[in-house]
């Protein structure tokens, strides 16, 4: 059966092969033939004088693999990438299409490959050749070595969490060699894992404030040493964890703060992320001094601590309820650090409208609460002055001298009679005591103390071997009116015989 129009099909061109392709081929095949050796000797063919070192080189570099071939004579010499036999060279002539790789020689022995930029992709092993019978060649790997980099979308972002949750922090990242991963905060801080094994932190209300209390045992104020952050490492708290994961168990707000996810594997540079762990809770307050007393016209700054997370809005109320702004006799102060706020008011002027109970009152998007500090009125300080103490008053019989006789008792009441005639003020007092007290401070600087605790009387008592000495001291604004009278008494009892 004859069948017109089909065109005879050539078995020898079932391969379609263009002429580029083709020339490529029959070269490769002329150069990489193993030339026919007869007449020479194994010590006249090409030697390797040393072999291909391996290298590492990191990403982004250049590298180079040398090759030294002596006695090559009529010989080729090739480079081929054995992971993918690929052949990069053959003599003089680049073969790949890669624009990264290069050939080096400056004569008939050396052969030097010289890769430009390297990227991952040229990790592996790296031929060089000689097409004798059988082949000669030498072989050396380059290892791409790729610095650390923080995969983001496999990683935590900032948190946001109520206290006493747990979490978990993520961290991947990548590089070759692979990457250890560790963690640790920004502050320098331990890491609290779990607050069970570091105190129980909890807080319990006294009426007005909010204490924290830790174990049972009270801290004195709120954020105080809970989880050991005060103090060294303890049980539940490390300063630096390893891993791709951080887990932390009931956190509380002493664990709010920047973490680090620090990966590094030998290749500098290390790199970093920070994740923002955010705790919220509701306020809680703390009143350093609950009861303040103060006298009217007295200048008084009351304090209030707080804390809270979202941050609150805080504010003083006075004694009636009544929110206080700045003005001329308040004057608010408020400091904040992290989630803690220091709260002050200073009463420039206290006034009887003051005395009662202050509010500091801290609210958030959680709740709220409030501190309370009653102020109380006290009496004003009283102003001293120096007054006379009168020989009438009794002396405390210290068994030194005679006991007291009716002559030394008339002649007692005789000098008081004439002090009376003549007072003495306050400035001839003092004047008079610090002679006195310079002059027996020289002849015995030794007297024991005992003798300071005796109070002095004015005037001279006879019989006694040391006489008491005058003394100006501070008296009240009342005996120095009762010397008076008594003086102006005297005056008029002696006047009246003469009549």
């Amino acid at each position: 059966m004859s069948v017109q129009g089909r065109r005879p099909v050539c078995r020898m061109c079932i391969f379609k092969v263009s002429r580029v392709d083709a020339a490529w081929a029959v070269l490769v095949l002329v150069l990489l033939t193993p030339l026919a050796v007869v007449s020479e000797d194994e010590e006249s063919l090409p030697k390797f004088i040393e072999n291909v070192p391996n290298i590492t080189v990191t990403v982004g570099r250049d590298a180079l693999l040398p090759c030294t071939v002596e006695q090559l004579k009529g010989f080729k010499v090739a480079w081929v990438q054995v992971d993918t036999q690929t052949i990069l060279t053959i003599h003089k002539q680049v073969i790949t299409r890669n624009p990264r790789i290069a050939l080096l020689h400056n004569d008939h022995r050396t052969w030097h490959l010289e890769l430009k930029n390297v990227r991952e992709k040229d990790r592996g092993w790296y031929m060089c050749q000689v097409n004798t019978d059988p082949m000669r060649y030498r072989q050396g790997y380059v290892d791409v070595v790729v610095p650390p980099d923080i995969i983001d979308r496999e990683s935590s972002g900032d948190l946001t969490i109520r206290e006493g949750q747990d979490v978990t922090l993520t961290c991947r990242a990548k590089g070759h060699p692979n990457p250890s991963i560790v963690w640790r905060r920004e502050d320098n801080q331990d890491i609290v894992l779990d607050t069970d094994k570091t105190g129980n932190a909890h807080f319990i209300n006294d009426t007005s404030t909010m204490v924290p209390v830790i174990d049972g045992t009270d801290v004195g104020a709120v954020g105080g040493a809970a989880g050991g952050r005060d103090g060294g490492v303890v049980g539940g708290a490390e300063r630096v964890v390893e891993g791709e994961s951080l887990h932390m168990r009931k956190v509380s707000r002493l664990q709010m703060g920047s973490y680090l996810c620090i990966a590094s594997n030998g290749i500098p540079p290390s790199i970093s992320k920070r994740t923002q762990l955010r705790v919220q809770f509701p306020p809680v307050a703390w009143v350093p001094q609950q009861l303040e007393g103060a006298y009217l016209g007295q200048e008084l700054t009351i304090e209030c601590h707080t804390e809270a997370f979202p941050k609150s809005i805080n504010y003083w109320t006075n004694t009636n309820g009544d929110m206080i702004v700045s003005d001329d006799r308040y004057e608010p102060i408020v400091a904040e650090s992290s989630y803690k706020v220091y709260m002050k008011l200073r009463i420039r002027r206290v006034e009887p409208q003051d005395i009662g109970t202050f509010r500091c009152i801290a609210k958030n998007s959680l709740g709220e609460t409030d501190g309370a500090i009653r102020v109380y009125e006290i009496e004003p300080p009283k102003a001293h002055s120096n007054g006379v103490f009168g020989a009438e008053e009794n002396e405390v019989d210290s068994g030194d001298g005679p006991p007291t006789t009716a002559t030394h008792h008339h002649s007692k009441e005789r000098k008081k009679y004439e002090n009376y005639l003549h007072p003495k003020g306050i400035n001839d007092l003092t004047d008079q005591h610090r002679h006195t007290k310079t002059h027996d401070s020289k002849e015995s600087g030794h007297r024991s103390n005992t003798h300071h605790g005796r109070r002095p009387t004015y005037g001279s008592s006879l019989g006694h071997d040391s006489a008491p000495c005058c003394h100006a001291s501070a008296a009240s604004v009342a005996s120095l009116t009762l010397a008076a009278l008594l003086a102006h008494w005297a005056a008029r009892s002696l006047a009246t015989p003469q009549l």
